[in-house]
């Protein structure tokens, strides 16, 4: 007696086998993308503090480099997420280490950059400048990531927003250089005489 598949019945678990497949990588996918927008999801926390906020009036600056220091009863701009835990991770995680290397030993200068940034009363960062400088290259990375910084919640004085002047380290601290590919062009091999090759 011969019994056969019903190749009907073949291709429908085929297909059931294929779909539970692509509905686990669906699944997969989507939690992954949900963890990866809900750590950025803080920075939007003040955005809609202050709807439709624009700050052109010239005021008063306090800290930083401007003539009028931190009153006692000033509270700073808040960074959004929790304060300075994030605005440091922030940092940490959008840098970018350009290729400034130190020829005498063939590692990678370290050092700090400091930016000064001024946060209008709508908690925007505005007036960048670096104030304590590495390298060039670094000082544009540092400028780069303090720029693309989120709104903060604005600091007050007295239950007044006013303008606040921060000074932002940014730390390049890595010291070895990546490890570079090396390219190889077709055109550029040896030739070998093989016949004096002792085999």
């Amino acid at each position: 007696m011969i019994i056969r598949k019903n190749n009907q019945s073949n291709f429908f678990e085929l297909s059931l086998r294929r779909f539970k497949g692509f509905l686990l990588c669906f699944c997969f996918l989507f939690f992954v993308s949900g963890t990866m927008f809900a750590q950025y999801e803080y920075l939007t926390e003040f955005e809609k503090l202050y709807p439709g906020c624009v700050d052109d009036d010239e005021s008063v600056i306090f800290g930083g480099r401007y003539p009028n220091p931190w009153p006692a009863e000033l509270n700073l701009p808040v960074f959004p997420g929790g304060g300075d835990v994030q605005l440091v991770r922030f940092v940490h995680s959008n840098i970018e280490y350009p290729d400034v290397v130190d020829y005498r030993t063939r590692e990678r200068i370290k050092g700090i950059v400091y930016v000064e940034v001024v946060i209008d009363r709508c908690g925007r960062p505005t007036r960048f400048r670096v104030v304590g400088s590495v390298d060039e290259l670094y000082d544009m990375e540092a400028l780069r990531i303090v720029e693309n910084f989120p709104i903060f919640k604005p600091g007050s004085l007295y239950g007044e927003r006013v303008k606040v002047a921060l000074t932002i380290p940014v730390h390049f601290t890595r010291n070895k250089m990546p490890p570079r590919r090396q390219n190889y062009y077709y055109d550029d091999y040896d030739y070998y005489d093989y016949d004096s090759l002792d085999w």
